[in-house]
C-alpha cells in the first residue's frame, strides 16, 4: 500500500466544504480569498483549510489572491445529496491519498474489514499521535459520508461499502 501521508488532509468537514463552494457560486465562481474573509467576518487563515480541501479535491483552483470554482465543484454545489455523495466518493477516492489508500486496503482483505489501528500505525511513521488520530478522523469522515466506507467506533473497524472499489 502506497504510504497515505503524502497529501495531508484539511481537517474539514464536508458540510463546510459545501458551503465555501455555494459562497463561491453565489459571487459568480470566483472571488478573493480576502474579501470572503472579511465579508464573513473570519481570517484569511480561517478559510485555508476549507481552500486546501477545495484545491485537493479539485472543486476549486487558486488563481493569485482569488479562488475560483471548476466545472466539478459547480456539479457538486447544485448536487441533492445522494449525488453529492456519489461526486465526492469520486473526487476524494481520486484525489485525497489517505481515503483511496483505505479504500484500497479494505478492498484487498477478505473480509473487506480492518481494524483503525492498522492506519493509525501507517499515519504514525509521518505524523504524531494526534496528528495521525486527526488524520484517521478526517479520512473516516469524507469516507463515510461519500459511502465509501463505514466505521464502528466500538469494535474500531472500517468496512468497505458495496461498490466503493468502483471509484478506484
Amino acid at each position: 500500500m502506497p504510504a497515505p501521508t503524502n497529501t495531508p488532509l484539511p481537517d474539514v468537514s464536508v458540510g463546510g466544504l459545501a458551503g465555501l463552494l455555494e459562497i463561491l457560486v453565489a459571487r459568480g465562481g470566483q472571488d478573493g480569498l480576502a474579501e470572503i474573509a472579511d465579508e464573513l467576518s473570519f481570517e484569511i487563515d480561517d478559510l485555508l483549510p476549507l481552500v486546501d480541501a477545495a484545491v485537493l479535491l479539485q472543486l476549486a483552483r487558486i488563481d493569485g489572491a482569488d479562488i475560483a470554482i471548476t466545472d466539478a465543484g459547480r456539479e457538486f454545489a447544485a448536487a441533492d445529496i445522494l449525488t453529492s455523495k456519489q461526486l465526492f466518493a469520486r473526487h476524494a477516492a481520486k484525489h485525497a491519498p489517505l481515503v483511496r489508500a483505505i479504500v484500497q486496503a479494505l478492498a484487498a482483505t477478505d473480509g473487506n474489514t480492518l481494524r483503525e489501528g492498522f492506519f493509525l500505525d501507517l499515519l504514525r511513521r509521518g505524523f504524531s499521535a494526534e496528528e495521525a488520530r486527526s488524520q484517521l478522523q478526517t479520512a473516516i469522515d469524507w469516507g463515510r459520508y461519500a459511502e465509501l466506507y463505514d466505521y464502528d467506533r466500538d469494535d474500531a473497524r472500517l468496512t468497505l461499502e458495496p461498490g466503493a472499489q468502483k471509484y478506484l
